[in-house]
């Protein structure tokens, strides 16, 4: 059966996102630093990095991070993400429910108010 170079990407994305590494845990979006495109990545510009169960944006912060996820498509997946502890400058101090989008190479925040991040590139892959 041949795939199509889309559906390969996401089948090797998941396939060797870390979480898959354990054996019988859901996929998760890959760990690493993003930025928006290759030159911030190159300028060590980070716009949001994601390890374990903490994510760090420049004015936004979560720990103790779940993901679910919702659907996969194409060459994508959508996780529900609920962050246990999180905290910023636009809200107060406490549990936060969002999305994160992977699609190609590229993640995207999809934040519980409607608004979305840009698509961001993750650096160093």
């Amino acid at each position: 059966m041949r795939f199509p170079m889309r559906s390969a990407a996401l089948v090797l994305f998941l396939v060797t996102s870390p979480a898959m590494a354990s054996g019988g845990a859901e996929p998760r979006p890959p760990e690493g630093r993003y930025a928006l495109h290759g030159q911030a990545c190159k300028a060590n510009d980070i716009f949001l990095t994601l390890k374990g169960d903490r994510m760090d944006l420049p004015v936004f912060s979560c720990q103790g991070l779940g993901f679910k996820v919702i659907e996969t498509r194409g060459d994508g997946a959508l996780w529900a993400v609920k962050g246990k502890r999180c905290q910023g400058e636009e809200a107060p101090p406490g549990p936060q429910d969002f999305k994160l989008e992977a699609r190609g190479t590229s993640l995207r925040i999809l934040w519980a108010d409607g608004s979305r991040s840009a698509p961001l590139m993750r650096c160093g892959r």
